[in-house]
């Protein structure tokens, strides 16, 4: 993802006879976007921190549209100048939005890591040697053959891979040339950003269950058929136009401070995982279960977090998940109301709330019995990292509980510990959610001993047998 910092000129959206001077700034590795203005605007109060609006503008040749701005006070830094500065949620260069919600038809995303789950690349190197000895000459030649575009339908549209390449240096002391894959999902319609915000965290997520590795977003273009690019004559060219998506992400690294993972850490690579049918058809399918595994892929978006609530957050993800796409309860939905009315007629009126807060969700399966079935559905997958599933189950939900109703007694447990048992958690839930987006079982018999799954099979044994013990003790 690009970093801006560019002097330009600055307007609120509706307000275009108010402009302003400024500096925006955004570098994805930093604290968000920054755009400090000499002046302030007419049209709003520089000091009502809670008002959201839209800041329109110009940097170099590039418009900008900067969304949901904050007002984060004004300062005096010389006499008689008052300068103004803002906070934006995002911005879009090369379009000036107009809707309230921009909309567009088109994303193209370059991914983190996608390289290297994909595997393919069309740079080709010939080496010749003419000659011997001191004699000798050495030939080298670079080329670059296209690699086949790859497309599926899904509901919304059609989700394809590409790949793109570019090439840098003066052609005399050096010549760098690049060839990477993207990712561009075409929809049927207009969508608004945010439903598209939402495909591209999901296929964030499915490239980090794949790989095991946190993922972001390089880069992000939006199109549409009726923005296009503005030619010198001021009238609108053949093309659409490219506009770029920017936003604070939570976890981000140059690109060239990045280490590749190596292929066998990756629980699926993209051929195993299916292909671009697969994907199709893992943006069909997540959005049911998206805000569990919203909560489950956060331990590796995240820059830090404590092993208790990496554990919590896993453990809630994997009820969410459970309960989500395979339901279960202690008994029929009929029974249950009958035996919740019994209870609310036998209660004074004025305690229904605290009853009904108790043991509404009584019917619902506890999390032991819930964990117990997933751990039987990644089987394929999990059979050799986890031998004794009920057992499993029975210690992880126990822990649970123990950090979830904390009191004066309560136990508590080494970060070692927790580490590795939320470990097994993501081995279990990562396997499942893949399973429940069509990837057939017998690709994941063959990973039951591969080192993705494995690595940390004797830590996790030790794991539990402490945690055994001190449950017991």
């Amino acid at each position: 993802m690009r970093k801006i910092d560019e002097l330009g000129i600055f307007w609120v959206d509706g307000h275009e006879n108010d402009e302003l001077q400024g500096r925006l700034r955004f570098d994805p590795e930093e604290d968000g976007i920054k755009l400090n203005l000499i002046g302030t605007f007419n049209a709003v109060n520089p000091n009502e921190e809670d008002e959201l609006i839209r800041i329109l503008g110009w940097i170099g040749k590039d418009k900008v549209t900067l969304e949901n701005c904050f007002s984060v006070g004004t300062s005096q830094s010389s006499p008689g100048i008052q300068e103004s500065s803002y906070r934006a949620n995002a911005i879009l260069v090369g379009h000036h939005a107009s809707e309230p919600s921009p909309e567009f038809q088109s994303a193209t995303v370059s991914l983190s890591n996608l390289s290297n789950w994909i595997d393919r690349t069309g740079i080709n190197r010939d080496m010749n040697l003419d000659g011997e000895d001191d004699n000798q000459k050495v030939e080298f030649k670079y080329h670059l053959t296209p690699l086949d575009r790859e497309a599926f339908r899904f509901s919304g549209g059609e989700v394809a891979l590409h790949f793109a390449w570019e090439t840098k240096g003066d052609q005399r002391h050096s010549v760098t040339l690049r060839h990477w894959p993207t990712l561009k999902i075409t929809y049927n319609e207009r969508r608004s950003l945010r439903d598209i915000q939402k495909d591209i965290g999901l296929l964030e997520s499915l490239l980090s269950l794949c790989t095991g590795v946190s993922t972001s977003i390089d880069k992000l273009v939006l199109q549409r058929p009726d923005i296009r690019v503005t030619m010198i004559s001021g009238e609108d060219g053949p093309d659409e136009q490219p506009v770029e998506f920017l936003s604070q992400p939570l976890k981000y690294s140059d690109p060239l401070e990045r280490k590749s993972t190596p292929r066998h850490r990756m629980l699926l690579t993209y051929d195993e995982f299916g292909g671009i049918e697969a994907v199709a058809n893992w943006l069909d399918t997540a959005h049911r279960f998206r805000r569990a595994l919203n909560s489950f892929t956060s331990i590796w978006r995240a820059k830090q977090m404590f092993a208790e609530n990496r554990f919590l957050n896993v453990t809630f993800a994997a009820e969410a998940f459970h309960r989500i796409t395979q339901g279960g309860s202690y008994m029929g939905s009929e029974e249950f109301d009958r035996l919740l009315q019994a209870y609310l007629e036998s209660t004074p009126k004025e305690h229904h709330d605290w009853l009904l807060g108790r043991i509404a969700y009584g019917n619902d399966l506890p999390l032991v019995k819930r964990l117990r079935q997933l751990a039987g559905r990644s089987s394929p997958a999990t059979r050799i990292l986890i031998k004794n599933k009920g057992q499993w189950a029975f210690l992880l939900s126990r822990v649970r509980n123990e950090l979830t109703h904390v009191g004066e007694t309560t136990r508590s447990f080494g970060g070692s510990e927790l580490v590795y048992l939320t470990e097994s958690v993501i081995s279990v839930v990562r396997v499942c959610m893949l399973l429940e987006c069509g990837v057939d079982a017998e690709r994941f018999r063959s990973k039951a001993d591969s080192y993705a799954l494995t690595w940390y099979k004797p830590r996790l044994e030790r794991a539990l047998d402490i945690v055994r013990r001190d449950l017991a003790s």
